[in-house]
């Protein structure tokens, strides 16, 4: 019975880790179109929060000793090396040619774009479903006070359809300049994004994909 406990605890306390990670995002939108978003991951035995914020990686800096030592170096090693057969040779730039034919005809066949954008619809909508992304605050600006207010209406019909636009919203009427302000927030938890990342690995057309591409390989010439 200790052993059956075991088992459980081994199985249940990675899972139960997952469910109490917790992941946050936020996103701002300022006009003239500056985008701020941060992601905060937290853990109720750490009460730390790490703040991600994107950045560039600057390369590193190669000095030119190094790469007059690395071409110096490149030379080094080649000699005795193994010499294939001129028929290896031939069979494997006749694979190459057919190989790369088939790609082309399978990245340009209909069926293949069907069903990875029925894919990319499906992995969407989890996508939205892991996300559970939500407005916070919206806030526009118009000189043409005619159309912010067809703006205005359109805006409370799509709030009375989608409860997440469902947030405080200003209309600034006879604003000098467009001016944009959006506020979204949205969470999920570390157990939800494995699951997604599962769904969206065996959900994936596999069978589908690998039997136009062999059709393609089969007859690999453009139509």
């Amino acid at each position: 019975m200790v052993w059956v406990y075991i088992a459980l605890a081994i199985v249940l306390l990675p899972l139960l880790a997952l469910q109490l990670l917790r992941f946050r995002f936020a996103l701002d939108l300022n006009s003239p179109f500056l985008v701020k978003g941060t992601l905060t991951v937290t853990f109720p035995f750490f009460p730390r929060e790490f703040a991600l914020a994107a950045g560039g990686a600057h390369p590193p800096s190669s000095s030119p000793d190094a790469a007059n030592e690395g071409k110096n170096m490149g030379g080094k090693g080649q000699r005795g090396g193994l010499t294939l057969p001129d028929s290896w040779v031939a069979f494997f730039q006749r694979l190459k040619r057919r190989s790369r034919a088939a790609a082309i005809k399978c990245a340009l066949d209909f069926q293949v774009w069907r069903l990875l954008l029925g894919f990319l619809l499906k992995t969407g909508k989890r996508a939205l479903g892991l996300l559970h992304p939500a407005m916070e605050r919206l806030s526009l600006g118009l000189e043409d006070a005619h159309a912010l207010g067809r703006i205005a209406a359109y805006w409370a019909v799509l709030q009375g359809t989608l409860p997440g636009l469902a947030c405080p919203t200003e209309f600034r009427f006879a604003a000098p300049a467009f001016t944009l302000e959006l506020r979204a927030r949205g969470g999920f938890s570390g157990l939800n994004a494995l699951w997604f990342c599962l769904t969206v690995l065996f959900s994936l057309p596999w069978a589908g994909l690998a039997t136009r591409f062999i059709q393609c390989w089969r007859d690999p010439e453009l139509n």
